[in-house]
């Protein structure tokens, strides 16, 4: 097992940063990455600190404009896998 380097931290991040961009809605492509979503800025933070440590961030963000929570849990080993999903609030 090994650190996941800092250009591996950046692709994971850049992958959900495309997904969330090209994201399929049921009226067609919908972009999540836009500022004027509420978890927005939160994320990016997340993602920038993600970058530049060896630690693993793991939490939700709540995704208030549709009701619904965003868990993610990125790692910082090369044996595990990154989560994103946005799920139905419990």
């Amino acid at each position: 097992m090994e650190y996941l380097t800092q250009l591996e931290r950046l692709q994971i991040t850049l992958d959900i940063v495309y997904k969330l961009r090209t994201f399929e809605g049921p009226n067609g492509k919908v972009n999540l990455f836009n500022e004027s979503y509420s978890f927005i800025p939160e994320l990016k933070r997340i993602f920038s600190e993600y970058i530049h440590s060896d630690k693993v961030f793991k939490g939700q963000l709540e995704f208030t404009e549709i009701g619904k929570t965003i868990e993610y849990n990125l790692p910082n080993m090369n044996n595990k896998e990154p989560l994103f999903v946005i799920r139905m609030k419990k």
